[in-house]
């Protein structure tokens, strides 16, 4: 079997812990960058994530369905990059007027005229990969739950591939020195996750009330984003990750302190509460209790050392049990190969669809489905499709 693996970071994380294992059992060729033609392979795997620099494995998915691993539900930055940033804001409206109608149109508006905020947050632009998709792996079990939902005839299983192929962090003295920080003094770290579209984010409040109550600890904030992150966690006593809770991934930095044994706060209803039990992370809850929830929570883990170092070591041992990358290469050939099997029909109904975009026909079935997604019906019934495409002349299904 011949595998192609996409992925902006196949020198890193879960594609490079999987890519030797995965050599071993097939024909495998890891696609890095943008390439002028594809490889030949019996399927393709698509790692696709909410970042722009996953543009060209989403492009390569629009024109070639494959294997998804999806690492976030939402993908608002990797969409509104490879539309408004490619300099296309046409394509940007009708992305989201195809994922979710009028409210869609409304939020392209909005972020087109500089007022979009954190509305983007509220919806999940994958209809594309959803639709290009053969199979999905999800890297949470909140993504596996949303995917679930919304396709039908596909499998869609959850591996935990966030905690794969982590980078250990650099020591601490050397971190905590490059900040000026004494041997004993306590750093509390805030994240800023990249996919807060409209910074400051939900930790802006947290972090002016932690100045204010906790005089005797640091208070930083770092990116998700920031080269600088591994550095100031490897300094960091605690970590506050909180989000908006509609995020389903676990992005960077919360992997990473995890897997440190940094003792770290997460928003309930989070991909990243959903994913860690209690215990291994701490729970606030979002709303109008949350900064004064974060801000207790972390002045009892600054003022007990004790407490500290033992939800450190629940942590650790929490991401040591994820770590090894042989429990998660098994279930995913297993998955291709079955894949592999079945999928000539999808790809054959994928062609047509793909051959009739940008029609009249594919634009009135867009508008259907759309209606159809808002009256909680996830899939067209089958004599449906034909009917309207045949009103405008088309052979689309």
């Amino acid at each position: 079997m011949r595998l192609a693996l996409w992925s902006p970071r196949v020198g890193g994380g879960w594609p490079a812990a999987l890519a030797p294992l995965l050599a071993r059992e097939t024909r495998l060729d890891l696609v890095g960058t943008e390439v002028a033609a594809p490889p030949e392979a019996d399927l393709d795997i698509y790692d696709v994530a909410d970042e722009p620099a996953h543009g060209f494995v989403y492009r390569a998915l629009r024109e070639r369905p494959g294997l998804v691993v999806l690492e976030e539900w939402g993908l608002h930055r990797l969409v509104h990059a490879e539309t408004v940033g490619r300099g296309d804001e046409e394509a940007y409206r009708r992305e989201l007027r195809r994922a979710h109608g009028e409210a869609g149109a409304f939020v392209a508006r909005q972020v087109l005229s500089g007022r979009g905020g954190q509305l983007p947050t509220l919806l999940p632009v994958n209809e594309r990969v959803l639709e290009s998709s053969l199979g999905v792996v999800a890297a949470t079990e909140a993504v596996r739950a949303a995917v679930a939902a919304r396709v039908a005839g596909r499998a869609v299983v959850h591996l935990p591939l966030g905690f794969l192929g982590l980078a250990p962090l650099p020591g601490r003295v050397p971190a905590r020195r490059a900040l000026g920080l004494d041997d004993d003094g306590v750093l509390i770290l805030v994240i800023q996750h990249a996919h807060d579209v409209a910074p400051p984010g939900p930790g802006a409040p947290i972090l002016k009330r932690l100045c204010e109550a906790e005089p005797r600890a640091e208070v930083v904030q770092a990116s998700e984003a920031d080269p600088s992150l591994p550095s100031r966690l490897a300094a960091a006593d605690v970590v506050v990750a909180l989000e908006c809770p509609s995020r389903a991934g676990l992005g960077t930095a919360v992997p990473l302190a995890v897997s440190s044994g940094i003792p770290t706060l997460v928003s309930a209803g989070s991909g990243a509460a959903r994913e860690l039990p209690e215990g291994v992370v701490a729970r606030v809850s979002p709303g109008p209790t949350e900064t004064d929830e974060a801000v207790a929570i972390v002045q009892r883990l600054v003022t007990d050392d004790s407490l500290r170092l033992r939800m450190g070591r629940v942590a650790q041992a929490f991401a040591a049990g994820r770590r090894d990358p042989s429990r998660c290469v098994g279930p995913l050939l297993d998955m291709a190969r079955t894949i592999a099997r079945t999928m000539v029909a999808m790809k054959e109904a994928f062609a047509v669809r793909r051959a009739e975009e940008g029609s009249l026909a594919a634009t009135a079935l867009d508008e259907v489905r759309c209606g159809a997604r808002e009256l909680g019906v996830r899939e067209l019934p089958a004599g449906l499709v034909p009917l309207v495409a045949g009103l405008f002349g088309s052979e689309v299904s």
